[in-house]
């Protein structure tokens, strides 16, 4: 199953949207990522991955297919992995004031998934610019 889900990483370069709105402060944002992992947590895929369409520079279509794969996956791997019982932020790395990666862990009873959120600071206000999860753990010792 690991094995799947690594396959189907999702690391993606993102067309800016012409709709999308930023976030004025540095704390909404992250407030948005702690809100969409809390959605996950409840067992609203799609709801939190859609979340994306008014609040980041992804195309519309590549948010579609993020949810389509999320929502096809959690059925599969929740017999092995348990039910989810949380989040929490493991790591936020800044790059002067332009540049940010805040990553999660997404707690089941028997394992874990990883959300990574990359955020952009154009002078304007911060955006999330590329998103991903996976099942590995290379990345995090």
């Amino acid at each position: 199953m690991k094995k799947i889900i690594g396959t189907v990483m999702l690391s993606l370069a993102f067309i800016v949207s012409s709709g999308q709105s930023r976030f004025t402060t540095r704390d909404s944002l992250n407030d948005f990522c702690d809100k969409l992992m809390q959605t996950l947590v409840s067992g609203k895929y799609s709801e939190a991955i859609q979340s994306f369409n008014k609040k980041s520079v992804m195309d519309a279509s590549v948010i579609d297919n993020i949810d389509k794969t999320l929502v096809d996956q959690m059925p599969g791997i929740l017999p092995y992995y348990g039910k989810i019982v949380g989040y929490e932020l493991i790591e936020e790395k800044e790059l002067k004031n332009a540049l940010a990666r805040r990553k999660y862990i997404l707690k089941f009873e028997n394992y874990f998934l990883t959300f990574d959120f990359v955020l952009y600071n154009n002078n304007t206000g911060w955006t999330v610019s590329n998103f991903y999860y996976k099942d590995e753990t290379k990345e995090l010792f």
